[in-house]
This record gives structure tokens, sequence and C-alpha cells, in this order.
């Protein structure tokens, strides 16, 4: 079964909303999505300009089952945490399986059920930013004196291209993904000025990074933020390298994802795979 959950923003508890008795979605119909448009208007239809996207609202139908005290309880308790985040301005992630959706429970309405003894709630979530999420990470470790290669080979047969580890660091990473993605970067120190290329594009922060510091490049925030080893966080956004170069914050573009740094540091990467509706999986019996 797909799991649906709901992890607070407030807090990170969850609510696992289609596994038990007590609590149990009754409906929710996530594959619904739709594109909004800007467009000339010419002889002929229209000549579109861009496109775009309005929030989306996803209504969910609860049931709460069990003991009148478990009934109640559950309902309170699940309400007091969708509305925490509201008050607190701070978004929870609804997961169909390993993709969610950042935003809030903005309404409820609840009644006893005629159909079985206990609540029916119905619901609306609302996504500002409408896009399902999966977050594929990889590690990237240090080249040290004596490391294996063969570690970089993750295939069965031979292939034309070289897999294995380039000057430094070098790695090819598979990601099945049809649009370029936003990421999280973070660089683990000993390391200086440290500069990793990606499908040939260089990110590089010009910092010196100690042993127990890193540094994340968030692309999402356009924001680049060292942590040091006494819990000091400090702002980079600086610190980036400029024009001429690219931008550290270009979006990844997926599939074969050419990887090389210089191998004296580590750093992991985190693709945020976006679409505007969740995959359609094939559920174990």
């Amino acid at each position: 079964m797909i799991i649906v959950k709901y992890i607070t923003g407030t807090g990170s508890e969850e609510y696992i909303l289609n596994q038990s008795y007590e609590i149990m979605i009754g409906s929710c119909n996530p594959h619904s999505s739709e594109w909004t448009y800007e467009s000339i208007e010419q002889k002929y239809g229209v000549k579109i300009t861009s496109f775009g996207k309005d929030v989306l609202e996803i209504p969910i139908t609860m049931k709460y089952r069990g003991t009148e005290r478990q009934i109640y309880q559950n309902a309170d308790d699940f309400f007091a945490a969708a509305e925490r985040d509201i008050i607190n301005m701070n978004p929870g992630k609804l997961y169909i399986g390993e993709e969610y959706v950042t935003g809030y429970f903005v309404s409820h309405s609840s009644a006893q059920s005629s159909e079985f003894y206990g609540i029916q709630e119905e619901l609306n979530f609302l996504a500002p930013y409408p896009f399902w999420i999966k977050e594929e990470t990889k590690s990237f470790m240090p080249i040290t004196e004596g490391s294996q290669t063969d570690e970089f080979l993750d295939y069965e047969y031979d292939y034309q291209y070289d897999y294995s580890v380039q000057s430094g660091g070098g790695v090819i990473w598979q990601v099945d993904h049809y649009a370029p993605c936003e990421f999280l970067m973070t660089i683990f120190g000993e390391a200086a000025d440290p500069r990793i290329t990606i499908n040939g594009h260089p990110y590089q922060i010009y910092t010196t990074l100690l042993a127990n510091e890193y540094l994340q490049i968030d692309s999402r925030r356009n924001a680049v933020t060292k942590f040091l080893a006494n819990g000091t966080r400090q702002d980079l956004f600086d610190m980036r390298a400029k024009y001429p170069n690219p931008s550290v914050f270009e979006p990844i573009t997926p599939g074969n994802i050419a990887v090389s740094w210089p191998g004296s540091y580590g750093f992991d990467l985190t693709l945020y795979l976006e679409r505007s509706e969740p995959r359609w999986k094939v559920q174990d019996n």
C-alpha cells in the first residue's frame, strides 16, 4: 500500500492517514493539475507567451472511528496540529508515497457520520507552491589514498563511457526526470574555496571550511550559508562565484549527471524532482 501521511511544519509530528482503522482517508485525488497561460490574440487563435500555475487545492475526506474517546481525541489532535502550522505560517508536508507537497489544511468541516460510528471530516489542503516533490540524494565521498575506484562502478555490464573516478573525483549519477531540478548542496570541510562542476557548470564559493564545518548552497532560496563548529551560521551569499562565472543557483539538468571535484573533500547533493502530479505507482498486494 502507498502510504499517505502528513508531517507538520511545527514540531514535525507525523500522522499516517491511511493505515489504521481509527484514522483513515475516505477520498483524496492528487492526480489533478492545470497550467494557466498568458497569450496574445491573433487572427486565428492566440499566441501563448508564458505558462504559469495557480495554487494547488486538494480536497480530502477523513474518517475517525473507534471508541468515543479515540474519535474525539484523534480529531482534536489532528486539527490542533494543522492549525498550529497555520498560526506559525510553517507549512507541513503532505506525502503520497515518496512525493510531497508543502502547504496547509485551510478548511475543516466535521459531522457525525450516517454511514459508520464516528466522525467524517471534509478538509481542503492548500499548497502555495503547486508541485509534488521527490527528493533524490547522493553522497560524494572524499577520494583518499587507497580509495577503491570500483565503488563508482555501479553497472553489471560494460559501457563505452568511463564511469570510474577521473582526476580528483568524478562520477556519473543517473537521475530519471524530465525537467531541471532545484537542489541543496552540502559541502563538508576541510576545504578551501570549494568548487564542484556539474554537467560542465561550476558551483564555487570563496571561503575556507575547517574540520567540522560545512556550507550549503540552496537554489530554492538563493542562499549560501556556512555552519561553524560552534553552531554559528554565516551568510556567504556575497562569497559565491559571480560574473563572468555562471550562477551557483543554476538548476541541475537530470539524466546522466556528470559531477567532478578535486576529491579532497566530500559533499551531499539533494535534487528536488518536481511534477504537477505525483507518479502513478503499482501498489503491492
